[in-house]
């Protein structure tokens, strides 16, 4: 008895897109007459809809945790799901990403895979199911209802046409594309045929009929499937609908263009007269049979333009017939100067990200006639420069696309060199864009993009939702899953900076440079920083062990913190005093009997909370009597030690940030022996210093990737909601705070990059200024860009369905030290500038 199954399904790095491998995957399925469901984690959209991007007719079942108030892994989820389907768990297979969730369905007798990768799994569903649930031809699907041909009839004409050694049934199929003639794929034992049939009623006399396409053929056949049709041998190959065409690398892209323009070359050589297609279609100005239109037609533009630009192809080479040769030629140049000039004109009307393909159909055709006279009139001189050997230098563009509100925000990509030297990233140069990076940053950052949309992005519903239960102060099992899946990924301890770790023994060998780029991806979502074991407090902690700590200090705490699986804590801020200023800390340390004894009151001490917190780094005075920034020193005290107590968990605006969260601590007589002094006595400041010089560029990192998601955030939520009788998108309070936002960002973004490569070239103390100055403006602008996104949410913002709260609560916390830094920067200012 087959096994049918259910999918809770995965969703691609676009979310509105699902694996190909999944989608191909359930049509197998449904193909053989089983169930396929899915069940949800979902929510309902600012729009009233619910939040499932998937096409819905591919599922008999689907089961939404936001209607039936239970989400996985409730096994009443999966009951629900069972009993809609009519089926016994020992009769169905889930299939999910999550262990909690895997389990819980392995736990009501479901056969269970856990995915890793779609490819994996779709290779264990195979092995379940018995039979291959991979096409061996992209693109096709069942056969529509309304297109559906007689079966019976279509294999008896081919059996005799054939040969009666066939045997074996005949397998239909349908094409996605094609729709002008229905296109169908036709299997019969070792045959694979193209079928393409002319559509049933009348047509209009300008659409493409069969008996057109098959002028060449020898044979037109008609009363075997209803209407004309003709058939062709399936030969495999790729359909790129989209011109890009995505996923490919530069020299595949080269290859698709190449071949694109010989074979046109081919068509155009083509003696029109001996071939009989003299009479064929329509005769334009030059004679040109009607093919030239139907090139024009249905070739992208963009492909032609793209074509000559990688090729190096002279612009005049095409085609062996001067005639066509020169109306090609023609062709070409109009449509090549409307697409340049057409994007030219939706930059300047700040039109670029909204535009779609079809939306500047029209806008493109019209350029192409407006743009002829310039280059007839300045004789095609300009084409001189575009076919040059060298490439161009200097590029400076962005791509921008619609955005998903779950989405990550598009990057910018500010290209200042076609080709990334490793050694060039290694000696710290300023790198504005990650294409700058070289292949290795490249591929860690595109990497870290694909982890957060497939991974972290869809889980911060689940995740808020348990930082808001009962269970809050026990650490999700969902991120302890995530951690693992990262680290699998390679995507781990990604902040240890290069001059720290040389021989790259403790991290990735990353520049602070290279780092900012990542760590920009990685403050859009709160959540991510601990995924990745990049988060506060334990980054600087960690780095102040590899700087400062021995070697036995290493192995007892360096260790476990690098490999996740303990967290720890600093501990500095005194409620008796400023302690924006380090040399006020009044907590006192003395040594006796071969131990040093402390005592101190601190609060806002971020992760103590945790009960992974295994560590606190602790700050007080050893001398009170020495010079000022000499009476301080620093500890390694085991959360296990007798005399720490917890007082209270401290809020933030009402937010606990379990299960961290930030403690209100007393240490009273705890004893910690003299091998936990970390590098010796009264240097604490100078370790200080060292420590927070990474640590304070790192937040400004992470305000620059939120900022970016609430402006994203923004544009979508003003593109879909309508006030006072028109779209929000076109109020001009709206479009001034947007372009505010993207201006602030840019410029506090130029300022990381700057402190950033300092600290690469010259070290963390010749960057105090810089690091001082985008303290000073990074949270504040991170409030004001979250504020703005706020307002236009409008109450929403202000809710739990939103980061944006949390992430004004973030930044506004990190403006609390803006006094001390713009005093900094007035004195060094005042000194070095006088």
């Amino acid at each position: 008895v087959p096994v049918d199954s259910f999918f809770s399904l995965l969703t691609s790095e676009r979310v509105a897109k699902q694996f190909p491998v999944m989608t191909e995957a359930i049509s197998q399925i449904r193909a053989k007459g089983l169930q396929t469901a899915v069940l949800s984690n979902n929510f309902y959209l600012p729009n009233g809809k619910s939040f499932l991007l998937l096409d819905w007719k591919q599922f008999d079942v689907v089961v939404e945790s936001f209607l039936e108030g239970v989400c996985k892994p409730d096994p009443r989820m999966y009951k629900l799901c069972l009993e809609w389907l009519g089926r016994q768990p020992s009769e169905s297979i889930f299939l999910d990403d999550l262990g909690p969730n895997v389990k819980a369905a392995a736990g009501l007798g479901i056969h269970t895979i856990k995915v890793h990768d779609p490819e994996t799994a779709v290779k264990e569903l195979e092995t379940l199911l018995g039979f291959p649930l991979r096409m061996a031809v992209p693109n096709i699907r069942l056969v529509r209802k309304t297109m559906e041909i007689p079966k019976d009839s279509l294999e008896k004409y081919l059996k005799d046409l054939l040969g009666t050694q066939v045997i074996g049934p005949l397998e239909l199929l349908q094409f996605d594309h094609g729709q002008s003639n229905p296109t169908y794929y036709v299997k019969l034992a070792s045959h694979q045929l193209i079928l393409r049939k002319k559509p049933p009623g009348t047509l209009l006399p300008s659409v493409h009929a069969v008996e057109r396409e098959f002028r060449m053929m020898e044979a037109l056949v008609n009363g075997i499937v209803g209407n004309a049709f003709y058939l062709m041998e399936y030969c495999p190959g790729l359909i790129n609908k989209d011109p890009s065409p995505p996923g490919l690398e530069p020299s595949q892209r080269q290859a698709i263009y190449t071949a694109m323009k010989r074979v046109l070359c081919k068509i155009h050589s083509v003696d029109l007269k001996a071939a009989g297609l003299e009479d064929y279609g329509k005769h334009g100005e030059h004679r040109a049979p009607c093919l030239l239109s139907v090139v024009k037609k249905n070739l992208s533009a963009k492909l032609y333009f793209l074509s000559l630009l990688l090729t190096k192809t002279p612009m005049f080479s095409v085609g062996s017939y001067q005639g066509l040769q020169y109306v090609f030629s023609v062709l070409l140049l109009r449509v090549v100067w409307g697409v340049v000039l057409t994007g030219f004109l939706c930059l300047c009307l700040g039109q670029a990200s909204s535009v779609t393909v079809k939306q500047t159909g029209k806008l493109t055709e019209f350029m192409c006639n407006l743009a002829w006279d310039f280059p007839v009139k300045k004789r095609f001189q300009i084409f001189k420069e575009m076919l040059a050997t060298k490439p161009l230098m200097g590029s400076h563009h962005s791509w921008s696309r619609p955005q998903s509100l779950l989405r990550t925000p598009s990057m910018r990509s500010y290209v200042t060199s076609t080709d990334s030297s490793p050694a060039l990233a290694s000696k710290g140069a300023l790198i504005f864009s990650p294409e700058g990076l070289s292949p290795r940053v490249r591929e860690l950052y595109q990497q870290l993009k694909e982890f957060m949309e497939r991974h972290v992005y869809p889980a911060e519903p689940e995740l808020q939702r348990h930082q808001a239960s009962a269970e809050r102060w026990t650490p999700s099992p969902l991120v302890e899953d995530l951690k693992e899946k990262a680290k699998a990924e390679g995507l781990w301890n990604l902040f240890l900076p290069l001059e720290t770790d040389p021989e790259k023994k403790y991290g990735t060998g990353l520049t602070n440079v290279e780092y900012a780029h990542l760590c920009e991806v990685m403050g859009t979502s709160l959540y991510a920083p601990e995924i990745f074991n990049c988060s506060a407090p334990d980054t600087g902690n960690m780095e102040l062990l590899v700087r400062y700590g021995t070697e036995e200090q290493k192995a007892r705490w360096l260790v476990p913190l690098l490999e996740g699986k303990a967290r720890s804590c600093f501990a500095m801020t005194e409620p008796q005093v400023a302690s924006s200023d380090a040399t006020n800390i009044e907590s006192s340390i003395r040594e006796e009997d071969g131990f040093y004894i402390i005592n101190g009151h601190k609060w806002w001490i971020t992760g103590i909370l945790d009960p992974r917190c295994q560590l606190c780094v602790f700050m007080g005075k050893t001398d009170p009597h020495a010079p000022r920034h000499q009476q301080q020193s620093m500890f390694l005290v085991p959360m296990d030690t007798p005399g720490i107590k917890i007082i209270r968990p401290l809020k933030v605006y009402g937010l606990e940030d379990a299960p961290g969260g930030h403690g209100e601590v007393l240490f009273e007589q705890v004893r910690v022996p003299k091998e936990n002094i970390i590098l010796g006595p009264g240097r604490g400041f100078e370790i200080l210093l060292g420590r927070l010089g990474s640590g304070r560029i790192h937040h400004c990192m992470r305000l620059i990737g939120c900022s970016e998601r609430a402006l994203a955030l923004m544009k979508a939520r003003a593109k879909s909601r309508v006030a006072f009788g028109k779209p929000l998108i076109e109020q001009g309070t709206v479009l001034a705070d947007i372009a505010l936002s993207r201006v602030e960002i840019e410029q506090a973004w130029l300022l990381v990059l700057k402190a950033a490569h300092v600290m690469d070239v010259a070290g963390n103390k010749a960057a105090a200024l810089d690091i001082a100055m985008i303290k000073m403006v990074a949270p504040s602008m991170a409030s004001r860009v979250i504020d703005r996104a706020i307002q236009v949410f409008g109450a929403a913002g202000l809710s739990s369905d939103h980061p944006l709260a949390q992430f004004f609560v973030g930044a506004r916390v990190l403006h609390l030290a803006d006094q001390v830094h713009q005093r900094s920067v007035a004195k060094m200012e005042l000194k070095h500038r006088s």
